[in-house]
């Protein structure tokens, strides 16, 4: 797996690299590390799922790590995020963005070790998958890759995270009923994944993808109110994450 490495300071990059390679080998993980000084060297090229964990000084050279991490979030939300940093004064901006940890230099190994255990144990369960067929193949797609589903005539058509559509033949009501919470109707025949929504405002819901769903006028505020508890759900969640990791 990939591990990102961000640091302007080339010695605590050292040192953090030598204690996840020494936890590396003791739980047999193929690590490979990918070393930057600041956040916009890892940014020019950033993909979805480079990388499995980044971790982020947030005191560097140019851009900061918290606005390094609004910039990677903004294509991915799966990533897992560890801050360093020797200030607990960005702690809430960090909560806001999903942070799995938030360690404080110098970092101790066994913080470091307690990090990964708890980042492995969540990327290792079993994520929930809708299954369906399509073009004469089975699928199974995890909840988080799907952004949307839209009744199509006698098909269902669900867009993943790529923009692939599958048109199948399932109702609008079955699928909801195999999803979970995340999902949210709009309209009739038609669900979002909030976690993919940007904003909901004048009769649309737009995703982070910039795709564009109609909503009801009236329904729009309760739509509204129902993303942002969701939003408020996800960051008490991470929250109590990290507060298990200090």
């Amino acid at each position: 797996m990939n591990i990102a490495l961000v640091d302007d300071d080339a010695a605590d990059r050292m040192r953090l690299e030598q204690m996840l390679a020494e936890y590396g080998t003791l739980h047999q993980l193929d690590m490979r590390f990918v070393r930057f000084s600041c956040g916009e060297d890892l940014l020019r090229d950033y993909a979805p799922f480079r990388y499995a964990v980044i971790f982020l000084d947030i005191f560097m050279d140019g851009i900061s790590g918290i606005d390094t991490a609004k910039g990677i979030r903004e294509t991915d939300d799966s990533t897992s995020l560890v801050f360093l940093t020797t200030s607990e004064e960005y702690r809430p901006d960090a909560f806001s963005l999903f942070a799995t940890s938030y360690l404080i230099k110098p970092c101790v190994k066994e913080q470091v070790f307690r990090t990964l255990d708890h980042i492995f144990r969540l990327r290792t369960s079993a994520e929930p998958c809708l299954s369906f067929s399509f073009d004469r193949q089975e699928f199974s797609l995890p909840f988080g890759d799907i952004i949307s589903l839209e009744t199509d005539g006698n098909y269902l058509a669900i867009t993943d995270q790529t923009g692939r559509i599958y048109r199948t033949r399932m109702t609008f009501s079955t699928a909801m009923e195999r999803l979970d919470s995340r999902f949210l109707t709009l309209i009739k025949g038609v669900a979002v994944n909030m976690d993919r929504v940007a904003q909901i405002l004048d009769g649309q819901c737009r995703m982070q993808n910039g795709a564009l769903f109609p909503l009801q006028v009236k329904r729009q505020a309760e739509l509204r109110e129902q993303w942002l508890n969701y939003k408020f759900a996800k960051i008490r969640e991470g929250s109590a994450g990290m507060e298990e990791m200090l």
